[in-house]
């Protein structure tokens, strides 16, 4: 019999979820997300405009029957509350749900950008009107310019947040992360294997070691893998299943290795 994969509460939202999970915008099927769920995964993430809006649909076919097994998340890029409610409502509709269990804001990567969600009439609004009605359980925001996206949790606004971070990508350590330990919030990263430019060198660690360092962080409670390629998802997930802690030597590698490779991570 397969063991669980290990769970962790995703900060202050109480919710429990696997450490490991699945990254929207790859898959075109709902029998491969299907699949990848059924390998014990409960942690699902997508976004409005994914694959030309087409993931959500997709998703929502995918978890018929199953959406009680699920924490899903989804995201809008929009900026102003109108757009930002249009946003949800398709992603409702697609995902065949009620209520989605963490709605991101997504990219919001300056200080204008954060500006105009958190501002009068932007589509923070609609996030809490959103949750007032039930429609959202939870806020998150998302970005991948670590200073901003740092300054987006310190707002002390949002219940999770999803960025990049990787051996190679240590910037979180010290701009995302420190927020979010002093308000609760959940971290949620992705690129853990920069898109897998990390895993081509030829002495590259296998992909597990990059999904153990991420997790091995204490901010860090979930890691994405976006849905390639179902064997890398089984062989991830049994990796984690049989063990989570990296050696110190192992960790020294992968730090190494990752300065190494920096370049490669950022393509």
């Amino acid at each position: 019999m397969m063991t669980e994969l290990p769970t962790t509460i995703l900060g202050r939202t109480g919710l429990e979820v696997t450490r490991l999970g699945i990254g929207g915008a790859y898959c075109e099927t709902p029998g491969l997300y299907r699949a990848a769920l059924d390998l014990g995964v409960t942690y699902l993430d997508t976004a409005r405009n994914y694959r030309n809006g087409d993931d959500e649909r997709v998703i929502g076919e995918a978890i018929v029957g199953r959406r009680h097994e699920i924490i899903l998340a989804t995201k809008t890029i929009a900026r102003d509350a109108a757009g930002a409610r249009k946003d949800l409502e398709t992603s409702l509709r697609l995902l065949g749900t009620d209520t989605i269990d963490i709605w991101q804001l997504h990219h919001v990567n300056t200080a204008e950008d954060r500006k105009q969600v958190l501002g009068p009439g932007g589509a923070y609004e609609a996030a809490i009107r959103a949750r007032d009605q039930g429609l959202v359980r939870f806020i998150g925001v998302t970005g991948h310019d670590w200073g901003e996206v740092g300054e987006d949790v310190a707002t002390d606004l949002f219940d999770t947040v999803l960025c990049w971070y990787n051996p190679a990508m240590r910037e979180p350590e010290e701009l995302v992360f420190p927020h979010a330990q002093a308000h609760g919030v959940g971290v949620v990263i992705m690129r853990t294997t920069a898109t897998d430019k990390l895993l081509e060198p030829a002495d590259a660690p296998p992909p597990e070691v990059f999904y153990r360092y991420g997790l091995a962080h204490p901010a860090v409670d979930v890691a994405l893998m976006g849905l390639r390629d179902l064997e890398r998802q089984r062989r991830v997930g049994q990796a984690l299943r049989e063990r989570l802690a990296l050696s110190a030597e192992e960790r020294r590698e992968i730090e190494v290795f990752g300065a190494r490779n920096r370049e490669l991570a950022e393509v």
